[in-house]
């Protein structure tokens, strides 16, 4: 009897950047992501539904009186909001100033978050009841905006 040869295939990450239209489809089909924010040398990241209108990202925020993420949001000169998926694997990165929505422009922020966003629910913060909570829109202004896709391919086969 002979041995068994076992077959194993060597596979090759390839990375490919995304056009700005990608970009701007990935942003309108997915309405959840990562903000994460900076004071000084300390980062805070935060799992967040957003919405989006072709330039402008929105965020809807509750928060309480003690709120880490609006003081980071008072402190972070530019933001940075990643959205990405598994299946196919891409990604977009969106940086900038990061601003409380002036009252005037409010309908469209709550309009690009109702058309957008994923909420999964308000009970973010369980200790407290929602009517203690202040719900106010935020939004990013992009300076920068990148995106990637990722795709392996077979680079050979080989036998042991």
């Amino acid at each position: 009897m002979g041995a068994s040869k076992e077959r194993s295939t060597l596979r090759r990450v390839v990375t490919e950047e995304l056009d700005q239209g990608s970009i701007d489809r990935l942003l309108r089909t997915h309405g959840t992501g990562v903000l994460s924010l900076a004071n000084g040398a300390d980062a805070y990241a935060v799992p967040q539904s957003f919405g989006y209108d072709g330039d402008v990202l929105y965020f809807q925020l509750a928060a309480n009186a003690d709120s880490r993420k609006l003081a980071f949001i008072e402190a972070t000169e530019t933001a940075s909001f990643a959205v990405y998926t598994t299946d196919p694997s891409r990604s977009v990165v969106v940086d900038g100033p990061i601003e409380r929505v002036p009252p005037d422009e409010r309908t469209a922020a709550a309009t690009a978050v109702a058309e957008n966003a994923e909420i999964p629910t308000l009970d973010v913060h369980p200790e407290t009841p929602p009517s203690d909570l202040d719900f106010e829109f935020y939004r990013l202004r992009p300076t920068h905006r990148s995106g990637r896709a990722f795709r392996s391919t077979v680079e050979r086969e080989t036998e042991s």
